[in-house]
């Protein structure tokens, strides 16, 4: 009976290490993966807000565009110093969105991609 039991815990032991383990090598709640509530190209810079799309379009603004694209679209108010239509960005958002369209919000955190 004791070697049934032994047997028992010592497979139980190694499923639990087995699990345990596959959760470190998880990316899921890793420190260092930084999430970001959003990403896209900076279609206008104005005054201290830009407007981020989907995709890019080059030499154009929203009223050349705003006919016919269906993308999401949303501006976000920022320091607009080093940010250039064009440029691919990833942004996080403080606080909430207004639901207009295109969408509008503050960036807590902006991070041209390159």
């Amino acid at each position: 009976m004791r070697a049934i039991q032994k047997g028992f815990i010592s497979s139980m032991l190694l499923i639990l290490m087995i699990v345990l383990l596959a959760g470190c090598n998880s990316d899921e709640g890793s420190l260092n993966q930084t999430r970001y509530d959003g990403e896209g190209y900076i279609l206008e810079v104005t005054g201290d807000r830009i407007l981020v799309i989907d995709q890019p379009y080059v030499n154009k603004t929203w009223k050349d565009i705003m006919d016919v694209y269906t993308g999401e679209a949303i501006w976000l108010s920022t320091n607009t110093r080093n940010l250039k239509p064009g440029q691919k960005i990833h942004y996080k958002i403080r606080g909430g969105i207004d639901e207009s369209y295109p969408s509008q919000a503050e960036a807590k955190e902006i991070v041209i991609s390159k």
